[in-house]
């Protein structure tokens, strides 16, 4: 898959990821401020092209997760680009209340950051500041590259399944919020987002054609709502058309 088809399907998962402000656990991807998203695209750029000469190969899920695999490897690689707070050493806080009177705690600064992980169980993310004014993407491919392959070494099995389409209930109901917040109270969305959200039970969500399900066990309750047109056209421009056909 060539550079540019890359970038354009990040673009569009950009649009499909205002659903995750309502997702208890949302997928990592490119997740930057305006002014600096043209920056990180000509970053991709560059990070897509020098990876691509090491022979790596680049998927994009339909969420924007980046999954760098490298070459002659059963082990693929998530990239995220977004923003870290420096970490406050309470022990330093604590020191210099005791030799001061007060002490002004500012407000941390977030600061661009290039984050990767080994798509496997129970792996942590390295993150990578990076100055994105400045700093050079050749380079931090190659950095990025060499830690992929020093990792590679210590891996005895293959790592996880790639999923380029994937749905899961929260993305359902993270769509569903964000589609009663879009529309209001007099929508269906409302109507069964506060179903779910005024109950402390663990619902199950289903979408066939026009139709919402929500069931839960524990005991047993179940309510269907009726989309109309434009509510189902709303949907379909976020999640997968898998979840709305019908079996």
């Amino acid at each position: 898959m060539n550079i540019q088809t890359l970038l354009s399907e990040i673009k569009q998962a950009k649009k499909r990821r205002v659903i995750f402000d309502y997702h208890p656990s949302p997928v990592s991807s490119v997740d930057v401020m305006a002014k600096d998203w043209k920056p990180t695209l000509a970053l991709l750029h560059g990070l897509f092209k020098s990876l691509k000469a090491k022979n790596s190969s680049i998927k994009i899920t339909w969420w924007g997760q980046i999954f760098i695999t490298p070459e002659n490897s059963n082990t693929a690689f998530e990239l995220a680009l977004g923003y870290k707070l420096v970490n406050v050493e309470m022990h330093d806080v604590h020191t210099l209340m005791r030799e001061q009177d007060f002490i002004i705690l500012r407000p941390a600064t977030p600061y661009y950051t290039v984050s990767l992980r080994a798509h496997r169980n129970s792996t942590k993310w390295k993150d990578i500041p990076f100055n994105i004014g400045c700093d050079s993407a050749e380079k931090l491919a190659t950095a990025l590259h060499l830690d992929m392959l020093i990792k590679i070494k210590s891996y005895s099995s293959a790592g996880l399944q790639i999923e380029k389409i994937s749905l899961s209930d929260d993305d359902l109901l993270a769509a569903l919020h964000y589609g009663a917040a879009k529309f209001g109270n007099n929508s269906q969305f409302y109507s069964i987002s506060s179903v779910v959200l005024n109950s402390m039970r663990r619902w199950k969500v289903e979408l066939i054609e026009n139709q919402i399900t929500v069931q839960t066990q524990h005991p047993i309750k179940s309510r269907t709502f009726q989309l109309n047109d434009k509510e189902v056209m709303f949907l379909r421009s976020l999640l997968p058309s898998i979840v709305c056909e019908p079996e």
